[in-house]
């Protein structure tokens, strides 16, 4: 199942608003290189070019769909088709920008302090991951994979992304940060119903779910499986909408000059 730009980014404002958060806390005045690891349609890149113009900007993203979608729509940044887990930079870089991606990446306490070395003294890696396991969203799915009917399809998914909780970066981190701001940020999202909830989730975190299971006819039961558990977890509001609290983990790391 390739990634989706549109369904992606039928949630624009609330999917991008947390690269909003992460580029007003970084001091840096006139970068000159920067990258975006897991660019996805360029709309985390575009906050960067709006942050800093003059700057020689890249978006990298694994998925070529939505390198297409962040070309179609921004032509004017260098996009990478590639692995940000096996990709190796020809510069160092200002600045090393991510927004809910590095959870797909597994091995974080080797992954940063690589990471770091990508970076000129003094510059900054900013990430941002999603801190939601506990979500009653995320739960509701969790309890559908491991019902008799799905288990076997999806028992290897819910390894598939890695987080940590902040006193894991601060500990890979801190060794070699001049400067180190670790911080969680829930965002209480109004969506129009709950069928937009598995719209959202169906767009990442469970998609991998959904890969791993035989058809489209399976997938779809799936899907319904999950809306009967959150329709019952999720109370309307009194205009029918749904509120979504979704807890995203940031840090910003600056390197040792």
């Amino acid at each position: 199942m390739p990634w989706d730009p549109a369904l992606y980014l039928k949630f624009h404002s609330e999917r991008t608003q947390p690269s909003i958060d992460l580029v007003g806390r970084i001091e840096l005045e006139n970068p000159s290189d920067i990258i975006d690891l897991g660019c996805g349609p360029g709309n985390s890149t575009r906050i960067l070019y709006n942050r800093w113009p003059n700057a020689i900007i890249s978006g990298l993203d694994s998925s070529a769909s939505m390198i297409e979608k962040a070309k179609d729509d921004f032509p004017g940044i260098d996009w990478i088709l590639a692995d940000a887990a096996h990709f190796k930079p020809g510069k160092k870089y200002d600045l090393i920008f991510s927004n809910a991606a590095l959870q797909w990446i597994h091995g974080h306490d080797t992954l940063l302090p690589k990471l770091l070395g990508w970076l000129k003294p003094g510059g900054i890696l900013a990430v941002q991951v999603p801190a939601n396991s506990e979500s009653k969203l995320h739960l509701a799915m969790i309890k559908v994979s491991k019902s008799e009917k799905w288990k076997d399809y999806t028992k290897n998914c819910e390894s598939l992304i890695v987080y940590h909780k902040p006193d894991f970066y601060y500990k890979v981190l801190a060794p070699f940060a001049e400067k180190l701001n670790i911080w969680e940020t829930s965002y209480f999202h109004i969506l129009d119903s709950h069928i937009a909830l598995i719209d959202w989730y169906k767009s990442t975190g469970m998609k991998t779910y959904l890969e791993s299971l035989p058809d489209d006819l399976a997938r779809n039961k799936f899907e319904a499986e999950v809306l009967e558990e959150i329709i019952a977890v999720f109370p309307l509001q009194p205009d029918s909408k749904v509120i979504y609290p979704f807890q995203r983990l940031f840090f910003v790391a600056e390197k040792k000059h």
